[in-house]
C-alpha cells in the first residue's frame, strides 16, 4: 500500500416473483435503518477504520438477484406498486438517495462514471461539494482533455451546472473562468496550482489535505485509480455538512461477478470506491461472495482484512452483511404460480401443470418466468402438463422456439453479444425494425441504462441459444454463428466510423467487436486500426479480451498488455520486446514492431527504431507509410547520406510526404522559408482527410519555423495552443508555448509567465525540458542579455544525455551564437554544401530574430 492509498485514513422477470423474498427484504430494511442511524450519529465516516456499509446478496445465475436488487431499490424509494409481503416495514422517513451501477456484460469498472453518479445521487439545492468538484474537474481536464463533463442531472437538478458554479466561486481569485464546454489540460493545471498554492476562497476547503495529494497525483498520472479516489473527496464534503443535512444514500451494484476478475485489477477500483464512501450503503449482488475480509489480499486490493470489513465475515450475524440468496421454496413457487394463473395475460394453470413447473424449477425464478412465457405462447390452446418441467436449457430453448421465425433469427444474433441495441441487431440481420422492436420487448430481453447498448439476454438464455441442437429446424451450425459474428463486426465497424468524435462511446463499440473476434477467431483489420487510433492505450487495454496466443484478437490484446498496470518508459519497451519473442501472426507482429519503433524513437534511440522500421519495410517495400517512417528515422538520426540513398531506392509517391522531408532537410540547412512549405502542405492534406491531430502537429511545426523567422504573432501561437490543449497534446502545447516565449522575449514579465505555464505543462506530462525549451529560453536569455541565466541553461543542457537530432542541432546553433562551443560535429546534409554555409545561415537567422524580438511587435 502506497502513501496515496492512505490519504483518507484517520490518523426477465415479473416483479411479483419476489413477493416472498421476505428474508432478504427484512435484512435490507434492517441494514438501511442501521445505516441511516450511523449517518445521523456521525459514525459512518472516513475517520472510523471499520467499514459497515456493505451488504451482499450472492448466489447462482438465474436465482433472481437482479430483480431482487431492483425491487429493493423500488421499495426503499417508496415506489413499489404492490409491496405484497413486503409491507411489514416501511421505508425510512426523509429523502433517500439511490444510484444503480450495472456491471452486466462489462469488463471494467468505470471509476469516474461511478463517482459522478454518486455525486449526482446526493445533489440538492444548497448542498455543495467543493472538494469533489475541484478534484473531478482537475482529473477530467487532464485525463479527458477536450471533452465536456457529461450531463448527470438528477431529478431535473443541473448537477453539471452546479459543479461549474462551484469552480467559478472557489477559484475566482485564481483567474479562472469556467463554462459548460470542454475542459482542457490548462483548465486542469489552473485548478491543480490553485489548490497547491492554497489560492481558494473556501476556507474549509483549505483544510482538506487529501485534496492536495489528489491534485499532485492527478497531475502526475490521471489514472482510473485516482478517479476512484475522488470518492473520498465526496465523503469529505458530505461529512462537512451539518449532521441533519447529511443524505442517506444507497448504491445498488448489480452483477459484480463481471468485474471480479482473476487479477483483481478492476475489483481494485470498486473496492477503493466502496471503502472511501462509508456514508453510502452498498448493496452488491453477484454470483460470488465478497472476500475483501481476507487478510491475504492486501497486495491486490487497497482495503482488506476483517478489521476493515467486519460485516463481510461469513460468521457475522448483524446486518449489513453477506447473504446467500437461496432458491424459492416449493411453497413459494406454488403460491406464485397460483397467483399468476389466469392473470396478466397468463392462461389458467391446472394443478398438474403447476406441479410439473414446480418440480422442474428447483426454486429458480428465471425458470418460472420462462415457463409462463411458454404458457402464454399457446394462444388459448389447452395446456398439457408434459410441455412443462424440463431442464432450464431445454426450457429456454422452448421459449426461444415459440418466437416467430423472424424473431428467432434476431435472438440468435443477439445471443452472440453481451449487449446490443435495436439498430445493431437489425442492421446485422437485414431485418425490419418492427421485428427487432418486438423482440426487445420480450421476457427474454432485459433492459438497463447503458448509454449505447441498453439490451441484453440473460446468460442462461444466451447459453441455451448457443447450444441449440443443429437438428432443430432453422438452427444455426457453428459456421452460421461465425458468419453472423462477422456481420456484427462489420456493422460495429460502421458504427465506429460514425463515432469518430466520441472516443468513449467508440470504445464501447470496439469492446463488443473485440469480444466477437476473440470468441469466433475473426480477423478485422479495421478494428486493429481503430484500437490504435484511440487516444489512451492504457484505457483501451483494460477493455480488451484477455491475451491469448492462439487467436488474432488474443494476440492483439497481448500487444496492448504493454500499456496495462501502469507500465511506462523502459518497462513498456521491455514488455513489448518480450511479447515479440513469441509466435505471432505477421500483421500483429508488424503492429507491435511499429509501436516499439515509435517508443524507441521517442526516447531518441534512433538506431533501435530504424532497425525495426527497416525490417518492416523489407517485408512490405511498397508501403508509402513505411517508406516515410524510415525516411523520418534516418533524418532524425542525422544519417543524411543514408537518407538520400533510401529516397532513391524507395521514392515517396505521396507529394506531401516528399515535400515534408525536403522541408525538414532545408530546416537543418537554415533555409527557413523552404522549411515551412512541407509542414503547411502536409497539414492541409491530413486535415482534409479528417486526421486533425496529425495535422495539428504539422501546424505547430510550421508555426515554430515561422516564429524563428520573426513572422508569428502571439495570437497565432495561442490558436495552436488552444487546439493542442483541446486534444490534450502536451508536446504540441509546448511547441506553441515555446513560440509564444520567443514572441514575448522582449517583455521579461510576460516571458516569465509563459515559462511558468510551460513548466506546469511539463510537470503534468511527467516530462523533462526538451529542444523547444532550450531554444526559446536561450533566445530569451540573449534578448535580456542575462549571461548568468544563459550559463545555467547551457550547463543544464550539457548535463543531459541528448543525442544529435534535427531539433537538438538547432539548439546547438543558438548556444554557439551565444558564445558557447558547439556540442555536435558539423553535419553534411548535402554533398554540395559546406556545413559552414548552413551555420552562417543560422547565425543570420538568429541575428534577425533578436532584432525583431528587441525592436519589433510582440
Amino acid at each position: 500500500m502506497s502513501e496515496f492509498d492512505r490519504i483518507f485514513d484517520p490518523r426477465y422477470s415479473a416483479t411479483e416473483l419476489f413477493t416472498n423474498r421476505v428474508d432478504e427484504y427484512t435484512a435490507f430494511a434492517t441494514a438501511l435503518r442501521v445505516h441511516g442511524e450511523r449517518v445521523r450519529a456521525g459514525s459512518a465516516t472516513l475517520g472510523h477504520a471499520a467499514r459497515r456499509n456493505v451488504m451482499s446478496f450472492y448466489g447462482v445465475g438465474g436465482i433472481g438477484k437482479t430483480e431482487l436488487s431492483r425491487r429493493l431499490e423500488s421499495w426503499a424509494r417508496d415506489e413499489l406498486p404492490d409491496p405484497g409481503d413486503w409491507s411489514g416495514n416501511v421505508p425510512p422517513e426523509g429523502p433517500l438517495h439511490s444510484v444503480r451501477i450495472d456491471f452486466h456484460g462489462s469488463r471494467v469498472v468505470n471509476a469516474v462514471d461511478i463517482v459522478l453518479r454518486l455525486r449526482a445521487a446526493v445533489a440538492a439545492r444548497g448542498r455543495r461539494f467543493p472538494a469533489f468538484d475541484l478534484g473531478l474537474a482537475a482529473w477530467w481536464s487532464l485525463a479527458r482533455p477536450g471533452t465536456a463533463l457529461p450531463d448527470v442531472s438528477a431529478g431535473g437538478f443541473d448537477v453539471r451546472g452546479q459543479i461549474t458554479d462551484t469552480l467559478n466561486e472557489t477559484l475566482s481569485d485564481a483567474g479562472a473562468s469556467f463554462g459548460l464546454g470542454p475542459l482542457t489540460v490548462r483548465t486542469g493545471i489552473r485548478i491543480v496550482e490553485a489548490v497547491r498554492e492554497n489560492r481558494l476562497r473556501n476556507r474549509t476547503l483549505r483544510r482538506c489535505e487529501p485534496l492536495v495529494h489528489i491534485m499532485n497525483q492527478t497531475q502526475q498520472d490521471p489514472s482510473d485509480y485516482v478517479a476512484a479516489t475522488l470518492a473520498g473527496l465526496l465523503s469529505w464534503d458530505l461529512e462537512n455538512l451539518a449532521a441533519d443535512r447529511r443524505p442517506v444514500a444507497v448504491a445498488f451494484a448489480d452483477a459484480a461477478e463481471y468485474v471480479q476478475d482473476y487479477d483483481r485489477t478492476q475489483e481494485r477500483l470498486f473496492n477503493r470506491i466502496v471503502h472511501l464512501t462509508p456514508g453510502v450503503l452498498w448493496v452488491v449482488t453477484s454470483r460470488n461472495r465478497l472476500d475483501w475480509d481476507s487478510p491475504h489480499l492486501n497486495q491486490l486490493l487497497p482495503a482488506t482484512g476483517p478489521q476493515t470489513w467486519p460485516g463481510l465475515r461469513l460468521e457475522t450475524q448483524e446486518d449489513p452483511r453477506q447473504h446467500l440468496v437461496g432458491k424459492l421454496s416449493d411453497t413459494d413457487v406454488e403460491q406464485y404460480l397460483r397467483t399468476a394463473s389466469g392473470t396478466a395475460g397468463n392462461p389458467e394453470l391446472s394443478p398438474d401443470v403447476i406441479a410439473r413447473i414446480r418440480s422442474g424449477a428447483h426454486g429458480l425464478p428465471l425458470y418460472l418466468s420462462l415457463s409462463l412465457s411458454i404458457a402464454r405462447s399457446g394462444h388459448g390452446d389447452p395446456l398439457t402438463a408434459a410441455a412443462f418441467g424440463g431442464p432450464l436449457p431445454e426450457l429456454a430453448t422452448r421459449v426461444f422456439a415459440n418466437l416467430p421465425e423472424r424473431e428467432r433469427e434476431i435472438a440468435r444474433a443477439a445471443s452472440l453479444v453481451p449487449r446490443f441495441d435495436e439498430d445493431l441487431i437489425n442492421q446485422a440481420t437485414d431485418g425490419l425494425l418492427g421485428d427487432t422492436h418486438r423482440f426487445c420487448g420480450r421476457t427474454l430481453v432485459t433492459r438497463d441504462d447503458h448509454p449505447l447498448f441498453p439490451y441484453r439476454l440473460h446468460d442462461a438464455v444466451r447459453a441455451a441459444i448457443a447450444h441449440e441442437p443443429v437438428t432443430e429446424p432453422g438452427a444455426w451450425a457453428p459456421d452460421d454463428r461465425t458468419a453472423m459474428a462477422r456481420r456484427l463486426v462489420d456493422t460495429l465497424g460502421r458504427r465506429s466510423r460514425a463515432l469518430l468524435g466520441d472516443s468513449n462511446r467508440r470504445l464501447d463499440v470496439l469492446e463488443l467487436a473485440a469480444g466477437l473476434c476473440a470468441e469466433h477467431d475473426l480477423i478485422a483489420p479495421w478494428l486493429a486500426d481503430a484500437l490504435t487510433d484511440l487516444p489512451g492505450f492504457a484505457r483501451t487495454a483494460e477493455r480488451l479480451p484477455p491475451p491469448a496466443h492462439d487467436t488474432w484478437m488474443g494476440q492483439l490484446s497481448g500487444m496492448f498488455e504493454a500499456w496495462r498496470h501502469g507500465r511506462a518508459g523502459l518497462r513498456r519497451i521491455a514488455c513489448l520486446e518480450e511479447f515479440l519473442t513469441g509466435p505471432l501472426r505477421a500483421d500483429v507482429r508488424a503492429r507491435a514492431e511499429l509501436r516499439l519503433a515509435y517508443l524507441h524513437r521517442n526516447r531518441s534511440a534512433f538506431g533501435s527504431s530504424l532497425r525495426l522500421l527497416k525490417g518492416l519495410l523489407a517485408e512490405d517495400p511498397q508501403s508509402q507509410f513505411l517508406r516515410y517512417q524510415v525516411a523520418r528515422g534516418l533524418q532524425a538520426k542525422g544519417d543524411f547520406a543514408a537518407l538520400h540513398r533510401h529516397l532513391s531506392d524507395y521514392p515517396l509517391v505521396d507529394p506531401t510526404t516528399a515535400v515534408r522531408i525536403k522541408s525538414d532537410l532545408a530546416y537543418v540547412r537554415g533555409l527557413l522559408d523552404e522549411s515551412v512549405v512541407g509542414p503547411v502542405t502536409r497539414g492541409a492534406y491530413l486535415r482534409e482527410r479528417g486526421k486533425h491531430q496529425l495535422a495539428l502537429d504539422n501546424d505547430a511545426t510550421a508555426l515554430w519555423r515561422r516564429t524563428l523567422m520573426g513572422r508569428s504573432t502571439v495570437d497565432e501561437c495561442d490558436a495552436v495552443l488552444s487546439e493542442a490543449d483541446r486534444y490534450g497534446e502536451t508536446l504540441t502545447m509546448r511547441t506553441a508555448l515555446a513560440a509564444k516565449l520567443i514572441c514575448r522575449a522582449d517583455d521579461a514579465a510576460a516571458a516569465r509567465d509563459v515559462i511558468a505555464q510551460t513548466d506546469s505543462v511539463i510537470r503534468t506530462a511527467s516530462g523533462l525540458r526538451g529542444w523547444r525549451e532550450w531554444t526559446s529560453r536561450t533566445l530569451f536569455g540573449l534578448c535580456q542579455g542575462d549571461r548568468a541565466y544563459l550559463d545555467e541553461l547551457h550547463e543544464t543542457w550539457l548535463s543531459r544525455d541528448t543525442p544529435w537530432s534535427l531539433n537538438s542541432h538547432v539548439v546547438d546553433r543558438f548556444f554557439v551564437f551565444a558564445g558557447y562551443s558547439p556540442r555536435y560535429e558539423p553535419v553534411q546534409v548535402t554533398s554540395t554544401e559546406d556545413p559552414a554555409t548552413a551555420d552562417e545561415r543560422w547565425h543570420a537567422t538568429i541575428t534577425s530574430l533578436l532584432e525583431t524580438s528587441q525592436h519589433g511587435p510582440g
